[in-house]
């Protein structure tokens, strides 16, 4: 059964199908819709624009999946284009505020890692007045998201909210590992110094959260 098929077996089948079969391309798209959805919609913060933009990530690997030439996983080929495509829609959003929401699921390669300032995780016991600053530190994660260059904010959403490995950017990226290691800590170097142009000294708001168990760390 064609459900059974890897990503690689149905990404061969697609090359060779499209664009007159499409089974194969709608299984893929079946198979990634939601974690698509989730990392644009992350991003954006607006489940209408949201929606959208996830439709225009499977048109785009529609018309150009002949052309991925498989060196990286699908789906980090796939996040990649759903990470840029939701970067690229933040230059049209104006008329409202996005929140940004932590999408990692898995523990870190490297426990000692230095803690990324994205990590922010919504608690259940969270006070109101916890939740409203958690809100307030969110939208301006956004704003200053929205100030770094386009190659930083999207090296930083594919490694702390898509949560794809290094060696999945690299090949994403086609970059070397060190290249990618070096990009992402000058990334949040700049997110940090952005975010303490507008919102304030990360450093100690990233204690406080520390100090009340609301940050994972690693």
């Amino acid at each position: 059964m064609q459900t059974l098929l890897t990503d690689e077996e149905l990404t061969l089948q697609c090359k060779k199908e499209l664009p007159y079969i499409t089974r194969s391309y709608e299984i893929l798209v079946q198979r990634h819709m939601n974690h698509v959805y989730r990392i644009v919609y992350s991003i954006v913060g607006n489940k209408e624009e949201a929606e959208d933009i996830t439709q225009e990530v499977f048109v785009k690997v529609f018309n150009n999946l002949k052309n991925f030439e498989q060196r990286a996983a699908f789906s980090s080929w796939l996040y990649r284009i759903a990470t840029n495509s939701a970067l690229d829609a933040l230059d049209k959003i104006k008329h409202r505020p996005a929140i940004i929401i932590s999408m990692r699921t898995k523990p870190r390669e490297n426990k000692q890692e230095e803690n990324d300032p994205l990590n922010l995780h919504a608690s259940a016991e969270a006070s109101p007045e916890e939740q409203a600053m958690r809100t307030e530190l969110r939208e301006c994660i956004n704003r200053v998201l929205k100030k770094l260059d386009h190659e930083h904010a999207s090296l930083l959403v594919m490694r702390d909210f898509n949560d794809l490995s290094y060696a999945e950017i690299a090949q994403a990226l086609n970059k070397g590992l060190s290249a990618v290691k070096m990009g992402i800590h000058r990334a949040r170097q700049a997110f940090k110094e952005a975010f303490g142009q507008f919102c304030g000294k990360i450093d100690v708001i990233l204690s406080t959260y520390a100090s009340k168990g609301n940050t994972k760390k690693g």
